[in-house]
Parts: C-alpha cells; sequence; structure tokens
C-alpha cells in the first residue's frame, strides 16, 4: 500500500499543480509541513492518460470513462493520528456552505461523512473525510463525478482511504 501512495505522489508531483479550488486546499496547506501527514496529489494530466487506454470489456471501459472525468485528487492521511476526533471536527469546520452532506457513518471505532458540491445535476466534487484511531484521512474528488463510477473507481485504484468509496455503490 505504501509503495502505490509512493508512486502516486511521484507521478503526482512530476505535473503541475492543480488549478481547481477544492474544500481541502487550505486544510491541505496547513499541514504541508507537517511529516505526521501523508499528502496526495493527483492531477487533471493524470487522468487524461486514461483517455488513451482502450477498455477490454464494458466494466473497464466505465472505470475509464469516469476517470476521464476527473479533474483531480488531493488527499492527506494520517495513519497514527494523536487525536483523530479533533482533527475530524476540524476539517468538518473547515467546510463551506457550498457542500451538502451525501452520507454519514458515525460508529465506536470510525466516523466517515461523505459531502458533495453539485451545479444541478452534474457532482464537482466528492469529499470524504474518515476518523478513526488508526486514521485520519481527508480526501477531495474533482471534476465530473459519477458516483455508481466512483465506487467501481474505488475498486480499482486501491489508494489509501479509496476503499471507504465502496459504500457509495449502494446509493
Amino acid at each position: 500500500m505504501k509503495k502505490l501512495m509512493i508512486i502516486m505522489i511521484a507521478v503526482a508531483g512530476s505535473f503541475s499543480s492543480m488549478a481547481q479550488d477544492n474544500a481541502i486546499s487550505k486544510y491541505f496547506s496547513s499541514y504541508t509541513a507537517d511529516d505526521a501527514f501523508t499528502k496526495v496529489t493527483v492531477t487533471s494530466k493524470m487522468f487524461s492518460l486514461f483517455t488513451e487506454i482502450e477498455g477490454e470489456d464494458e466494466a473497464e471501459k466505465e472505470v475509464l470513462e469516469a476517470l476521464s472525468k476527473l479533474k483531480g485528487i488531493k488527499a492527506l492521511i494520517n495513519e497514527d493520528p494523536k487525536d483523530s476526533k479533533a482533527l475530524y471536527s476540524n476539517a468538518i469546520k473547515s467546510v463551506d456552505k457550498s457542500y451538502e452532506v451525501l452520507m454519514s457513518v458515525e460508529g465506536n471505532d470510525e466516523n466517515i461523512k461523505f459531502m458533495i458540491r453539485d451545479e444541478g445535476s452534474i457532482i464537482n466534487e466528492l469529499l470524504m473525510i474518515v476518523a478513526g484511531d488508526e486514521e485520519f484521512l481527508i480526501m477531495s474528488l474533482f471534476g465530473e463525478i459519477d458516483l455508481k463510477q466512483i465506487a467501481k473507481l474505488s475498486r480499482v485504484m486501491k489508494m489509501k482511504g479509496m476503499n471507504h468509496l465502496e459504500v457509495l455503490d449502494n446509493e
């Protein structure tokens, strides 16, 4: 898992920074120098490369189509948080009013909140905030988002935290 994260960071680092602002940009910049956090940035260039791949079957074609519509992913991950509940609370407070709660999962071990920003029927950003005893994660996917395709995408990408998006397959 860490190897994939390192590869994704290296690939993302070779592209220019994202032009589009998203919900975690200011939150992300607050933790730039904090070594306790892994910072992941994947740009639209990375996703545009998937348009050059031809899918072998219908399911693969759908995933590639979903990837081509994404403009980026930004994530902050802390795998050993000192106080994940405080990080979760601060992250929730930093999200502006233009986001709507899509789904919340609250439990003893973990809290997860999915929020979206949309224009009409088009989802422009999916924000996921996760806090548990062993991890804190805030991830923003932005572009033109189809929730069903994102759930499929989460199974393919195998990136830390993406597994939480599989819950959306039931929406």
